[in-house]
């Protein structure tokens, strides 16, 4: 048998490249996943830790060291596509950081061939420096390719069997049931395994949900699901984990090529995010695309959407809002649905392509809507009682040059008391409070069993709290410190409130 012969490599020792252990620990793995393919993976890999020497081999695979030579140059180069790795780097620069960083020996053998990794020295214009060399030598021909790692201590072995779960093979303890497969990807839900703290993950959804891309574990999801993208290709060497807008792109790929029954499946697991709209125009972290996505594919088979009507009827969608009408009925919808004994899920406005209603139709079905009627006699002298009584306790606090139009709610479905109409007024100004006056109130509408004989004080109590509506929302900070502010006025004006009785009593007293 010949003597070793050294073969340097053109990669100097200070190469300024730094890998982690288990990125050292991949891309040792990584060669033999990709002669064998996910498909063969689990049965075909064999280990052994023994010592302070880890052995990983394969039985039936060999290749030329030759490959092992030059960077960019790949035992995976007529597999395009069907692998792990495609930087062409991952061995010499594993064995480099492995050697250099960690003190780690390299052996490597496959056929009738074997080296070890070691280093010599070199001279580039006139100065000495260290590269990294195989000592190549030749033994006796085995159908077997095995790598043996040493001085590796136990975490270092714990470490390996982490960084065997980052790559994509259907018997990964961290899939769970397959949801659906195809040539370029596959989903499954979560497996029981623990996804442990040495695997990459997404910083914003933390470890539950997970993201293979181009057959390694890359990122993770929030939902109960595991996502591979296998056509996927990495740009950024040194990325280690995928960002939010990354997996976001990936889930949106996959719901274009998932299957009908698939995609049901999947939708589901991300339920909470199926009122999902975009934040601002470009919004690249949002679900938004993805819901809208799944959605196209279930209605691609008439059956598939039928099931799942039959399985969620009571969606109601939600249209965006461009009006100050549109707002006034969304309100006033709302509160027709939170006195509804069914419960309804409230989904973005993509669920009309199943066929779903939007809430305002619903509301309008169920006749939760205010009818606008205009006040007969008695009740608009009711209006003008409240109207007095708010420009002699109020001066300088409501600052509106007209008081608003009369209303009455006849209708005894609806669920509001009182319901005020906005708009937006150009020019703000502060009141005698300090604060800030943003809408002008159009009209104020009273519910019909208000006005009655004991109705005074409800009358008073809900035709303020509608006009406190000039300083904000309900959930407005301003309009609470308004509201506020305006019932204490009633409780140390309370005699002027009780003449003011006295008048609204006298116009049921003479029918």
């Amino acid at each position: 048998m010949q003597a070793p012969k050294t073969v340097p490599l053109n990669i100097v020792m200070t190469y300024p490249v730094q890998w982690g252990r288990y990125e050292v620990l991949r891309d040792f793995i990584q060669n033999f996943y990709d002669s064998v393919g996910y498909a063969n993976w689990n049965d075909a890999l064999h280990f052994e830790f023994e010592g302070a020497s880890l052995s990983i081999w394969i039985d039936g695979v060999t290749f030329s060291y030759e490959w092992l030579l030059h960077v960019g140059a790949s035992t995976k180069t007529g597999f395009a596509g069907t692998h792990a790795g495609y930087y062409g780097e991952g061995f010499k620069i594993a064995s480099l950081c492995a050697l250099r960083d960690y003190h780690w020996s390299v052996k490597m053998a496959s056929g009738s061939w074997r080296l070890t990794v070691t280093d010599s020295s070199s001279t580039i214009d006139g100065q000495v420096v260290k590269m990294l060399a195989y000592d190549i030598s030749e033994m006796e021909n085995v159908c077997c390719s095995k790598l043996t790692l040493g001085n590796l201590d136990e975490d270092d072995f714990e470490l390996f069997k982490t960084v065997l779960m980052s790559f994509y093979y259907p018997e990964n303890p961290l899939l769970g049931k397959k949801i659906w497969e195809g040539s370029t990807g596959a989903v499954y839900t979560r497996g029981n395994a623990t996804y442990k703290a040495g695997l990459p993950c997404t910083r914003d959804f933390g470890r539950k949900g997970i993201v293979f891309c181009g057959y390694q574990l890359l990122g993770s999801n929030p939902f109960d699901l595991v996502v591979c993208l296998h056509n996927w290709r990495q740009s950024d060497r040194e990325r280690k984990a995928l960002y939010t807008f990354n997996v976001v792109d990936v889930f949106e790929k996959i719901a274009r090529r998932i299957d009908p029954d698939g995609a049901i499946l999947m939708l589901e697991k991300m339920r909470r995010n199926w009122n999902t709209t975009p934040t601002r125009r470009y919004d690249v972290n949002s679900w938004y695309p993805v819901i809208c996505n799944l959605i196209d594919t279930i209605n691609r088979s008439p059956a598939a959407r039928e099931r799942f009507r039959e399985k969620y009827p009571n969606l109601l969608r939600l249209e965006p809002l461009h009006t100050i009408r549109e707002r006034n009925r969304r309100g006033q919808a709302r509160a027709w649905l939170s006195a509804q004994e069914t419960s309804y899920r409230l989904v973005q406005l993509a669920f009309g392509r199943l066929g779903y209603p939007t809430l305002e139709d619903a509301c309008d079905r169920g006749g939760g809507f205010v009818v606008d009627d205009r006040p007969n006699e008695r009740e608009n002298r009711c209006f003008q009682v409240l109207e007095e009584l708010t420009a002699n306790l109020y001066a300088g606090f409501f600052l509106q040059d007209a008081m608003p139009e009369r209303k009455v709610i006849r209708n005894r479905k609806a669920v509001y008391h009182g319901m005020a109409t906005l708009y937006k007024v150009h020019k703000q100004q502060r009141n005698n409070r300090g604060i800030t006056v943003r809408y002008t109130v159009g009209e104020i509408y009273l519910k019909e069993c208000i006005f009655t004989n004991s109705g005074f004080f409800d009358a008073v109590a809900t035709y303020v709290h509608e006009s406190c509506h000039a300083f904000g929302g309900d959930s407005s900070e301003s309009f609470s410190t308004a509201l506020t502010f305006a019932m204490e006025t009633l409780l140390t004006e309370s005699l002027t409130v009780s003449d003011f009785n006295k008048q609204w009593n006298e116009i049921f007293a003479t029918n």
